[in-house]
């Protein structure tokens, strides 16, 4: 919607709403997808929820008597970080990248590394799938 909005345009337009009720639709279709696949660990209100689980669960939820957290905790709490530490890093390269390129150029950067890493996770999944056929 922003490319159709402004083009390849550098201005940014800050009354753009439609742009904003985009967002807030995809933003609400992650959350339902989350909610649906059931995943443990991954919060749908994101970065407020993944930091609230995780500091909780360092605080309250001690070791076991190895020195370690069960395995299931543990990829709970990876979750958790890396939703946080997503959140915070795509804010940060999205201003990085919006300031100088302006929306439309912004998120045809964004959209082609989203698409990359996308398909290097295939990639990846498609021949550890190989590999355990294999042996």
């Amino acid at each position: 919607m922003a490319l159709g909005r402004h083009g390849l345009a550098e201005a940014v337009d800050h009354t753009d709403y439609v742009v904003i009720g985009g967002v807030a639709l995809a933003m609400g279709l992650r959350a339902s997808t989350a909610l649906r696949m059931h995943v443990p660990g991954m919060p749908t209100l994101l970065s407020q929820t993944a930091l609230a689980q995780l500091v909780n669960d360092l605080l309250n939820r001690p070791l076991t008597a190895d020195g370690r957290a069960p395995r299931h905790r543990l990829l709970a709490r990876s979750r958790w970080a890396a939703t946080v530490l997503g959140i915070f890093v795509g804010g940060v390269l999205g201003t990085w990248l919006l300031v100088p390129l302006g929306p439309g150029r912004a998120l045809i950067v964004i959209g082609a590394a989203v698409l990359t890493f996308a398909a290097a996770c295939h990639v990846a999944l498609l021949r550890r799938e190989d590999m355990g056929a294999r042996t």
